[in-house]
């Protein structure tokens, strides 16, 4: 395994697949290669006769970041490969048979939420914060919303869209994106628990993950997201945008 693979562990045993997010050093961010082992390891879920799909993150203090802004600023090619992979990953998500638990606390932004989103099940600790920066950049991001209206009202979810203030786990859960809200103290422990319950009825979550599909067709979640793909490709375009961009990393690399 190279240093890149383990930033994703892929872990399989009695039938549940545990993608693991192992880059806390930078705070999970989302490179090209992460985003296409998640999809592989998703893809390929079913054909290995695994059961469950769980995602998690090494960290205990966040989930992940989003997207690598550094990587994706390299260059259009680095752009293009790493939105192929998120696409590609949110595809493979919506057409996956196989049940998808996520546990997570601390952060979740921009790819990060999508990844989420996608979810059946959601395990958050209370302390889960989620958000969408992309306006900070002056970005509207359009894809974003798409995946968010699964969860939320379309009007919270644009709103998030716009004022990039993140929504609390508590607010989510009232909305039904998270099916369990578990206090951040004890929150390895407690779900544990919550994880082991679901997966002692992980025929009862097929049959729900079968309805999903056959009520939600993931065929139409594909359109839509191919028809916004433009605009949100257009934001990279937009003036003052890659200025921005710059400037956020070079305030990085100064705390680094």
């Amino acid at each position: 395994m190279t240093r890149r693979d383990d930033h994703v562990r892929v872990d399989d045993h009695d039938g549940v697949r545990t993608i693991l997010l192992n880059r806390p050093d930078k705070a999970n961010a989302l490179t090209a290669h992460m985003l296409e082992r998640m999809a592989h390891a998703v893809r390929t879920a079913q054909a290995e006769n695994m059961q469950v799909i769980v995602l998690r993150s090494a960290s205990d203090v966040l989930f992940c970041a989003g997207s690598d802004i550094r990587e994706f600023s390299e260059g259009p090619e680095h752009l293009e490969r790493q939105g192929a992979g998120l696409r590609e990953l949110m595809f493979e998500m919506a057409r996956c048979p196989v049940p998808i638990i996520a546990i997570a606390r601390g952060t979740a932004s921009g790819a990060g939420l999508m990844v989420l989103a996608m979810t059946d099940v959601l395990i958050a600790a209370d302390d889960l914060a989620l958000a969408c920066p992309e306006l900070h950049f002056h970005m509207y991001p359009v894809i974003v919303q798409v995946v968010l209206e699964a969860k939320l009202p379309r009007a919270l979810a644009r709103r998030m869209c716009f004022n990039t203030q993140p929504i609390t786990a508590a607010l989510a859960f009232d909305h039904g994106w998270v099916t369990d809200l578990v206090q951040t103290a004890g929150f390895e422990v407690s779900s544990k628990e919550r994880l082991s319950y679901y997966l002692a009825r992980r025929d009862a979550l097929r049959i729900a993950r079968k309805g999903k599909l056959l009520m939600e067709l993931p065929e139409r979640f594909i359109e839509r997201v191919q028809m916004l793909e433009p605009l949100m490709h257009e934001n990279f375009s937009l003036p003052g945008v890659q200025e921005r961009i710059g400037g956020y990393l070079a305030r990085l690399a100064a705390k680094e």
